[in-house]
């Protein structure tokens, strides 16, 4: 019997090991993918992610049952049988096996919950924008690039209005009245989206305010209104 749990702990080490090594922090999605793309790859890696622990758990249980050496070898029993011709993993191996699996779980617990927020979010900011509630993204955006939200509101107010689609008609549109030429420039992380897109003019104008942009984008209203 504990030749054969030495056998199983050694099938059982081998699959966690090839396992863990090509997947325990696999890389994050490529950045274009949606949102909810990356999330169900966190979702699906943190479930194999907890197969592995799993495994490596029941290795080391396996291990554990049949180990007599305090020093935490696997006992041989080489007075029964010739001795296995792969060298058994030691409890301790086994543990340490147990430890990363663990680490791997608890890093896409972090990466799925982290991703589940800004879904909400990015649900939220699209619920917004439908009703055209500017406010709320603005605060998210000064938020995240340290300007003021209401120095923001105030140049959007004097700028469009607060119209999405002000200045169809003329070379400068939107919320904050970019020309076109200023919007699809490579200064705009966001220049791939529609000009009318209102929650990409917000982040992008808190990106142009924090990087210090703002005088000489909204010449006429960024000293008075910001």
């Amino acid at each position: 019997m504990p030749r054969r749990q030495s056998l199983i702990a050694i099938l059982a080490f081998l699959i966690v090991a090839i396992a863990l090594t090509t997947a325990i922090i696999a890389p994050d999605a490529d950045a274009s993918t949606p949102l909810r793309g990356k999330l169900r790859i966190a979702k699906r890696e943190l479930r194999q992610a907890r197969e592995r622990l799993q495994a490596a758990e029941a290795a080391l249980a396996a291990a554990l049952a049949g180990t007599t050496d305090p020093a935490g070898t696997m006992s041989s029993q080489a007075s029964e049988a010739p001795a296995a011709t792969t060298t058994p993993p030691t409890v301790d191996q086994l543990k340490a096996k147990v430890a990363k699996a663990r680490k791997a779980v608890r890093v896409w617990q972090k990466r799925v919950r982290r991703i589940a927020r800004r879904v909400r979010e990015q649900l939220q900011i699209a619920d917004w924008e439908r009703h055209a509630k500017w406010m709320p993204i603005i605060e998210i955006a000064a938020r995240e690039y340290h300007v003021k939200a209401d120095g923001m509101y105030r140049i959007m107010m004097r700028e469009s209005g607060g119209r999405r689609f002000a200045g169809a008609d003329s070379a400068f549109k939107g919320l904050f009245q970019y020309w076109t030429g200023t919007w699809a420039a490579s200064w705009n992380p966001w220049r791939h989206d529609s000009i009318y897109d209102g929650s990409s003019q917000i982040f992008a104008t808190a990106y142009a305010i924090h990087k210090g942009m703002g005088p000489q984008m909204w010449t006429t209203t960024f000293a008075s209104q910001y």
